[in-house]
């Protein structure tokens, strides 16, 4: 898609609305742009409060995959009451459904 738009003397650039409405971009939306050779590529970026990076760690996003598997293949154990899983985790069972 091809679409052209001109700099203002501020150096703004209205991204036609084709190319906002493909992407989803509203006011407000942040963009990254990257310099190769001779072309500009504009990059929409998604920002993460920093109270919630931790949610996106490589780590932790392996660990919630392993969960999903887990709830799929049945590993889990369904608790009727709080004194219930904590009986549970006072003998230690594991895996095993209720």
């Amino acid at each position: 898609m091809a679409l052209t738009s001109k700099i203002t003397s501020r150096g703004q650039v209205t991204i036609p609305e084709a190319i906002r409405q493909a992407l989803k971009l509203e006011e407000g939306s942040i963009l990254q742009f990257e310099l190769d050779g001779g072309r500009i590529s504009a990059v929409p970026l998604a920002l993460i409060p920093q109270d919630q990076a931790w949610f996106w760690t490589k780590e932790h996003q392996k660990r919630e995959r392993e969960a999903d598997e887990d709830l799929a293949k049945g590993r889990y154990k369904d608790f009727s009451s709080a004194d219930s899983l904590m009986k549970n985790l006072k003998h230690g069972s594991k895996h095993k459904k209720a």
